[in-house]
Formats: C-alpha cells, structure tokens, sequence
C-alpha cells in the first residue's frame, strides 16, 4: 500500500504535464524543453509538498 502512495506524486505531475501540454497546443508559447522543465519544477514542489504531507 505504501508503495503504492509513493507513486502519487508522479502520477499528480503526470497530469501536470497533460494540462500543460494541452494548454501549449493551443497557444504554442512554449517549447517541449521548457514544458519539461516547469513539469519538473512541479514534480518537485509536488513531492516536498507529499512529504510534509505524510
């Protein structure tokens, strides 16, 4: 089960990364690398976010 719970972060900046992804589609303000990195600095703040959490 913990193991499991370990995996919500990514899975929250999964859907991150989507709804930027989408978001860009439309607009194309951003390039891949940069929609990279500010998924990556969402996964980030999501997992310091998870482990105050829990």
């Amino acid at each position: 089960m913990s193991s499991l719970l370990a995996l919500v972060p990514l899975a929250a900046a999964a859907l991150v990364w989507r709804l930027f992804y989408s978001f860009n589609r439309s607009r194309r303000w951003f390039s891949m690398g940069e929609l990279i990195f500010w998924d990556a600095i969402a996964l980030v703040i999501l997992q310091l976010v998870w482990l105050i959490w829990f």
